[in-house]
């Protein structure tokens, strides 16, 4: 029986990555398409339960407000990404590797507190260094045989200063094993007292003998087969309840829960170290108020009624659970902009929106993308920005990475206009409809009444209920249900044609009409009306729209408990055989085969899910499946629309009333692909080059290419334009240079983006999030593997390889160098062929590579249908920061799917 069972799991190994090292890292499938938790706990879950008991501990809420959410996925993002390195023990405390751990945890810790005592405070950063520490913490108990030894709590010297007792390199630690069953790996027998942890095949500290423990599960070569054929490996693991992938499975509950305990352990000694402010800035504790504002010489009396109403929502919020989190003021100009101020001290905001005057331009058009992207890059995600301005983009053509890096981060724009001395910005209005926002045109005099609309949505608690872009030249209607969790009901409606306010009807469930005398705040402007209730009646409210020719925004928003939190797209990602759902960065292709994944919060039944247009109508249903894990969590296959679309999620709330939400950020499917590399640290005063590649699915066309970061560090970007013809690929480099003073932890986001020259909806860009470093480049040797880490049909006879280069050796690589390839038929006839068009020129370069860092190459080839095996040959060579050059010569053989 076992031996059938074998051969088919290994015949399954040829078309898909199998799961092994650590717990898995994201929620949906557990590590690879076959499998679903059925209660394994992941890295998400983990880090989801010990984080959000102590924001409820911290903060005295019931439950997680959106911010705190928004906060805590990004430090699971970057726990997750710790597994696209499968070779660095280090970061998996595996291979008895309790130094390099630990010194990795203080590294990290030191990198936390740097960023948030930065000035102003770099929230990204810190939670992207703390998410990559907290999933080493995790793997030492999922590794290690710390809950074998009868502990169930966390350990109390992980992640801090000090030697572990773990045993030493001739120390025997297992010996033999039980045999677990005819479907499942044999578990290894401990000896010993001492701490050890499984040492894994393919990572960079080798098994010194069959007397030490391996990590085990399918396709961990340092571990004796259970089985003829090599599926059921022998060793520790605890990743899951699944006792074919871990030999340990029925410790994974300890594990996970010493695991959670550990986590808090990690968090609650950088509390230790940090001010209250700092706390709320690391878990997201607060909303964001964000503003752009134009400061040429005819913005003097909009910059007045700014400042006025912005103090007073500061002030109103002083010392409640409202009061901002974070103040962002990016002031532009031309031809200059900032400086871009992020605080999260009110005093000193009123002090600098105080300070703004009105001074210069003369000429029409202003520096507004610049300064919006400059105010997006220090915003937390998930708030609200509001730009301010009377002239239109000189710099329209960023309106790409603006959009881009809004999206990544959730934020709305809400461009206020005051006139336009030339035609409207498109860019303006693209950017609120597609990330959420609304367009406002309107008279000077009105700047601080709409500046209260920043009051109304940005708060900690806010849902959308309702977002469209339509033409009303005839009334339309909208059912606006409201559930027993919404507590204040906004309606905010504009139009695009100064002077023109679009007629709006808001009727409660009684038929009663609400006026200025029964809302609690009723707002009419120029070109727009914002009405607020609060203590909205339960039941169906109906929403009318009429007399607006022109594009105009309808927003329904409120305060409730029962939140769509977030809706991602994402692909199987990670290092295998170590996969999971990783989110995907950028829009998707049209016809694109993805998976779907929402977070709801506060639901009492599972929610119907619709992809819908911005005007409302329908694109179909989504059928996504419930975590069996996370209750709020769904997932589910996706082939992506031809056209642009938000998700709505609609259902019953535990009284029965009926509830609408959606996550108002539109999915914009694009024709062209940014494809960002790994994260490259970053060192002061030393340049660092990063390789993008660009894609062209659709016609042949010509592309801008741009590339903007908050901290300004990029020296150069080559090419700024591509010509691709259909199915192309390019390079582009972006060199940054932090100058010599530049904060050791700080992060720097960058933002590069492909825009078509001749159809202006068509774009596409990749952001990145790379920190600066303080640990030295290291002398030496430096090596090279490569592994084949992802296989794609592109076409009809032409497949696409992801090829990983990673620096093994002791020493920092000057760079790496690809030159050539060897490619040979081992089954089947026929010769195998680079794809030139749509591969990197060689010889492809990779300067400044860490150790244990690693980049990724897509290379193509043209393969007849003849062949059912082949190799691939990398040779080239890696530099030494001496200047020294070492060859190597890498080969892998591959199977087509």
């Amino acid at each position: 029986m076992r031996i059938f069972l074998s051969l088919l799991l290994a015949s399954l190994l040829l078309a898909v990555s199998l799961p092994s090292n650590a717990f898995c890292p994201k929620n949906g499938f557990v590590c690879f398409i076959t499998s679903k938790s059925a209660g394994s706990l992941t890295h998400q879950d983990i880090t989801q339960r010990g984080i959000e008991e102590l924001d409820k501990r911290y903060f005295a809420v019931p439950k997680l407000t959106a911010s705190m959410q928004k906060a805590l996925d990004q430090i699971i993002e970057a726990d997750a990404k710790v597994d696209e390195d499968q070779t660095s023990s280090a970061k998996h405390f595996d291979g008895e590797n309790a130094a390099g751990a630990q010194l990795r945890l203080a590294t990290l810790k030191q990198n936390i507190l740097d960023a948030l005592r930065s000035d102003p405070i770099n929230a990204t950063g810190a939670r992207d260094n703390l998410g990559s520490a907290l999933h080493t913490i995790q793997d030492f108990y999922s590794h290690s045989n710390w809950v074998e030894q009868g502990n169930s709590s966390a350990h109390p010297g992980v992640g801090r200063p000090g030697a572990l007792a773990f045993a030493g390199p001739t120390t025997p630690t297992c010996s033999g094993f039980t045999d677990t069953g005819l479907t499942c790996a044999n578990s290894s027998n401990l000896v010993g007292s001492l701490l050890t942890s499984g040492y894994y095949g393919g990572e960079d500290r080798v098994k010194p003998g069959a007397f030490k423990c391996s990590h085990g599960g399918p396709l961990d070569k340092s571990s004796p087969s259970s089985d003829p054929v090599g599926y059921f490996r022998e060793g520790i693991n605890k990743d899951t309840l699944y006792c074919d992938i871990s030999p340990h499975s029925s410790f994974h509950s300890t594990a996970a829960a010493a695991a959670i305990a550990g986590t808090q352990q990690f968090v609650e000694d950088i509390k230790a170290e940090i001010t209250p402010a700092q706390l709320k800035a690391l878990l997201g504790a607060g909303p964001t108020l964000a503003f752009a504002i134009d400061t040429t010489g005819s913005m003097g009396g909009i910059i007045a009624g700014v400042r006025a109403s912005a103090t007073s929502i500061v002030d109103a919020r002083l010392g409640t659970d409202e009061e901002p989190l974070q103040y962002v003021l990016a002031p532009f100009n031309d031809p200059g902009t900032g400086p871009t101020t992020a605080t999260n001290d009110a005093g000193l905001f009123k002090s600098f929106i105080g300070g703004l005057f009105a001074t210069g331009g003369g000429d029409c058009p202003e520096l507004a993308m610049t300064g919006m992207y400059n105010g997006l890059s220090l915003a937390d995600p998930g708030g609200d920005l509001f730009m301010y301005t009377d002239a239109t983009a000189k710099d329209a053509g960023l309106a790409g990475a603006v959009i881009s890096l809004a999206k990544s981060k959730d934020i709305k724009i809400y461009p206020i206009l005051f006139g336009s001395c030339s035609p409207l910005t498109p860019g303006f209005l693209q950017a609120a409809a597609e990330t959420g926002g609304q367009v406002f045109f309107l008279f000077g005099g009105e700047a601080g009444t709409v500046t209260e609309l920043a009051d109304l949505v940005a708060r900690n608690n806010v849902v959308q209920i309702l977002s469209v872009v339509d033409t009303y030249s005839s009334a339309k209607s909208y059912t606006v249900p409201v559930d027993t969790s919404l507590t204040r009901l906004t309606v905010s409606v504009s139009g695009t044609q100064a002077g023109v306010r679009p007629v709006v009807t808001l009727t409660r469930p009684d038929g009663v009409v609400v006026t200025a005398a029964t809302a609690t705040k009723y707002l009419s402007l120029s070109s727009g009306v914002i009405i607020s209730v609060d203590s909205p009646l339960r039941g169906a409210w109906t929403l009318s729209v009429s007399g607006s020719s022109d594009q105009t925004y309808v927003n329904v928003n409120g305060v409730a408990d029962l939140a769509f939190n977030s809706f991602k797209l994402a692909r199987f990602g990670a290092m295998p055989p170590h996969q999971g759902l990783m989110t995907i960065d950028g829009e998707p292709g049209p016809g694109q085969p993805l998976y779907a994944i929402a977070a709801l919060s506060g639901i009492a039944s599972a929610p119907q899910f619709q992809l819908r247009r911005k005007n409302l109508s329908a694109l179909g249903p989504l059928a996504l499946e419930q975590d069996q894990t996370d209750n709020g969590k769904y997932f589910g296959a996706l082939t992506i629309p031809n056209e642009p679309f938000v998700v709505y999620a609609t259902g019953n709330d535990s009284s029965g009333y009926p509830y609408q939400r959606l996550v108002s950020v539109m999915v914009t499917p694009q024709t062209v692909a940014v494809i960002a590399p790994s994260r490259q640290d970053l060192r002061p005063g030393v340049s660092t080059t990063l390789v993008y590649q660009v894609r062209n699915d659709g016609p042949a066309d010509t592309f801008t290419i741009s590339a903007t970061d908050d901290r300004h560090y990029i020296t150069s970007v080559s090419p700024t334009t591509l010509t691709l013809a259909s199915g192309a690929s390019a390079n582009v480099t972006v060199t940054l240079t932090p100058p010599p003073g530049a904060v050791i932890g700080s992060a720097d986001s960058l933002t590069v983006s492909a825009q078509s020259t001749s159809v202006a909806s068509l774009h596409n860009s990749a952001s990145l999030t790379v920190l600066v470093s303080g640990v030295a480049q290291a002398p030496g040797r430096p090596d090279l593997i490569a592994d084949i880490i992802g296989q794609e049909s592109v076409a009809p006879g032409v497949i696409g390889l992801d090829v990983r280069f990673t620096n093994t050796g002791i020493g920092t690589a000057r760079d790496m160098r690809l030159g050539s390839l060897t490619l040979r038929t081992l089954a089947g006839t026929g010769v195998v062929t680079l794809n030139t068009a749509l591969s990197p020129a060689l010889p492809f370069v990779t300067p400044n590579v860490d150790v244990g860092s690693f980049f990724t190459v897509r290379l193509t080839f043209n393969l007849p249908t003849t062949v059912k095996r082949f190799s691939v040959s990398e040779n080239g060579s890696v530099t030494d920061l001496a200047g020294v050059s070492y060859a190597y010569s890498q080969a892998q053989s591959v199977i087509p799917k």
